[in-house]
């Protein structure tokens, strides 16, 4: 089976090879057997993803921190709660934190 990564690079061939032809698409079509919607499918597919910007990922590494709790930090449970540390900022998350606060403090995070 064909990944979609060859099929890309396959289409982009042949659409290619289409326009250097000098041929309709149409009749390019009818000769190499391929349907004309097959064609334009593709095509259009291209078309897309080179226009789509590319979004740049980054990774975090997270290292956990054993260590003991201090102690103004007496209600929370040591095995149940970890640290972010982004740059020179750490974060405790407690064992019962609200992920959407988690969530929302992480977007910003990223921003920075």
């Amino acid at each position: 089976m064909i990944s979609t990564k060859e099929n890309l690079l396959l289409w982009e061939q042949r659409i290619d090879e289409a326009n250097k032809s000098g041929m309709t698409i149409k009749d390019w079509c009818e000769k190499n057997g391929i349907s004309k919607h097959k064609y334009s499918y593709w095509k259009h597919k291209i078309i897309t993803m080179k226009e789509a910007p590319v979004e740049e990922v980054e990774f975090a590494e997270v290292t956990p921190i054993i260590s003991e709790p201090d102690n103004l930090v007496l209600s929370s449970n040591k095995y149940d709660d970890f640290k972010l540390i982004y740059k020179d900022i750490q974060i405790t998350v407690p064992n019962n934190f609200n992920k959407n606060s988690l969530a929302e403090l992480m977007t910003v995070l990223q921003k920075l």
